[in-house]
């Protein structure tokens, strides 16, 4: 099923409450960013389902439990993207501290994923497939690791024979 797109109206009807509000450019971009999980943070790639969303907690109509479900929603994201992190370091995929070492940290959720994403732009049930996908590969690379070290240890008891 296809998501409808935000339409004019609301573009326009979102823009105009966020600036009565007295949001800024950066504190726009933080609200839409958090209300759709962090896939955009544009108002023109809401969708229609996500604008009327953000009217209704503009105008105040969203109660304190649904904020509080989308704040608990967006801690889950943020510790499934975490245990990413950890265990593409535990395979050696993560390495550096530059912003351009980050960047490249990225790249294979993106190009080889099971998702095809950035981390940040993953819903939950996506970041949950790729954290399987990261744990079979450090398996994986567990087992593989373990079977060289036999090997070598074999190799090296027949050549001391």
């Amino acid at each position: 099923m296809a998501t409808r797109k935000i339409s004019k109206a609301q573009i326009t009807k979102i823009q105009t409450m966020l600036s009565r509000l007295g949001f800024d450019a950066e504190d726009r971009h933080s609200l839409i960013a958090a209300l759709t999980h962090n896939r955009t943070s544009s108002t023109k790639d809401l969708t229609s389902g996500e604008a009327v969303y953000l009217i209704d907690y503009l105008n105040g109509k969203i109660s304190p439990k649904n904020v509080q479900e989308q704040k608990r929603y967006q801690e889950q994201c943020r510790e499934v993207a975490l245990e990413i992190y950890k265990l593409a370091c535990m395979i050696g995929m993560c390495y550096g501290e530059t912003e351009e070492d980050r960047l490249m940290n990225c790249k294979f959720c993106r190009e080889r994923g099971t998702v095809k994403k950035n981390v940040m732009q993953m819903t939950l049930t996506e970041l949950k497939k790729t954290k399987r996908q990261f744990e079979a590969m450090l398996n994986s690379n567990t087992e593989n690791a373990v079977k060289k070290l036999i090997n070598r240890t074999l190799k090296q008891k027949i050549e001391n024979i």
